[in-house]
């Protein structure tokens, strides 16, 4: 009834606005933009020495709030509440970008809510002071140009400040501590810096965050404990950096994460075994560390995982292969360059939505199981460097899909299967086995 009553008055709004009865000039005019606003605007757009975008094309006359892109004002007072400048998504492989500077006017825009400065490539300079007085602000976006210097610590004042991302900078120097004073933040992202020293300990205060991104930065020290605590996080990424110490056992206590990557780091230990507590697991990457242990057979019975990576370590990652159920949603399986041991499970035919699989340089044994013929989505398969033995089976000429194969540096014996595409790979795809015939090698010999 509530939404009714409403849709009446807006209706009976309309009617009488548009009515020739009533004067026009009782008809509500938005308000023009505040003189203060635009000069801040204006001596912003003076730093930006060349704007191939288009977009500040659009900055003259004196109507900011109607007419200028990216500027969105008030409707009742005409106070600038968000600046949202991005490189348009349809630009991938056009040469568009802003080359100047970031003007301290900005921290003059006291109403603003949103600052979204995304995507420019060639910006400069380093973040001004000023942007610590936006006391309004509530998410600030300065990604993907070429801003330096370190993340000024009175950023610590913007308290209603929820979304905080300088992602893709050149920003150096130690992440302030005072950034833990921003307890509604539910999003940080500082990735793709040169960013040193340890997580800070104050980040403990983050109890709301959602998304977590420090990645590819210099980043040392151990991953703090903490991080277990932060119950509605989905996203964490600490990949590219140089962590060391455990995998704590803390963040098995995610239970709503969907991504997490840690890979390119210095982690020792295990992988803790409950991990298996992490249900809604998407995405798991723990490539190139140095993990001891076996994989933990929990792993088996993350249903939503998609995507696994334990490859290309100094990893001493051993022990078999886990049992795979049915219901996996597994697209890709990046096992590599450890010390796995054992037999490929012939379960592995539950994993019927594969499209990589890669098991090269490790220690596995046996013969490849004729079950993983029923992988009809696979497209790379690579089982080189092992002891396998016995024969590729037949059956593997049902996988039309495959694009990439190898077999090398096996035991493996006879025909290889002698369908497209497998009669089509190079030579090198089947090369130091025991004895494998039929195209692309010699033909098999007659008994």
């Amino acid at each position: 009834m509530r939404n009714l009553h409403l849709y009446f008055k807006y209706s009976a709004f309309v009617l009488l606005s548009s009515s020739s009865l009533f004067p026009q000039n009782l008809v509500a005019q938005a308000p023009s933009c505040s003189e203060e606003d635009r000069a801040a605007l204006l001596s912003f757009k003076a730093g930006i020495l060349k704007d191939t975008t288009g977009i500040l094309f659009s900055w003259v006359g004196t109507d900011c709030c109607g007419a200028w892109e990216g500027i969105e004002c008030h409707p009742e007072t005409g106070r600038v509440i968000k600046l949202q400048l991005q490189r348009p998504r349809e630009s991938v492989g056009q040469n568009l970008y802003m080359k100047g500077f970031l003007s301290p006017s900005l921290g003059k825009l006291q109403f603003l809510q949103v600052m979204v400065l995304s995507g420019m490539k060639q910006i400069k300079g380093y973040i001004p002071e000023s942007f610590s007085d936006l006391g309004h602000l509530t998410q600030l976006y300065l990604e993907d140009s070429l801003l330096e210097g370190t993340i000024p610590s009175s950023f610590g004042k913007l308290s209603s400040l929820i979304a905080l991302s300088l992602s893709g900078n050149h920003l150096q120097g130690q992440i302030p501590q005072s950034l833990g004073s921003l307890k509604n933040l539910s999003q940080i992202n500082l990735g793709r810096n040169s960013l040193t020293g340890m997580v800070p300990s104050s980040f403990r205060n983050f109890r709301s965050l959602q998304s977590l991104d420090l990645s590819y930065n210099l980043l040392s020290g151990e991953i703090p404990s903490y991080i277990g605590f932060f119950k509605n996080l989905t996203y964490i990424d600490l990949s590219n950096n140089q962590l060391s110490g455990v995998m704590p056992i803390s963040l098995c206590n995610l239970t709503n994460v969907l991504d997490i990557s840690l890979s390119h780091n210095k982690l020792t230990g295990l992988i803790p075994s409950q991990i298996g507590n992490l249900k809604l697991l998407n995405s798991l990457s723990l490539s190139s560390n140095s993990f001891t242990g076996s994989i933990p057979e929990s792993l088996g019975g993350l249903q939503k995982l998609w995507y696994l990576n334990l490859s290309k370590n100094d990893n001493n990652v051993s022990g078999s292969l886990p049992q795979f159920s049915e219901g996996f949603r597994l697209k890709c399986l990046h096992l590599s360059k450890n010390k796995i041991t054992g037999q490929i499970p012939s379960s592995i035919s539950n994993l019927t939505t594969l499209e990589v699989l890669n098991l090269s340089r490790n220690q596995v044994f046996g013969v490849i199981p004729a079950t993983m013929g029923k992988l009809l989505r696979l497209q790379w398969l690579d089982l080189s460097n092992n002891n396998l033995t016995g024969s590729i089976p037949a059956v593997f000429s049902r996988l039309s899909n495959i694009r990439h194969a190898s077999f090398r540096v096996n035991s493996l014996c006879g025909q290889i299967p002698q369908g497209r595409p497998f009669n089509i790979f190079p030579v090198a795809a089947y090369a130091h086995n025991q004895c494998l015939c039929g195209q692309p090698l010699p033909p098999c010999k007659k008994i």
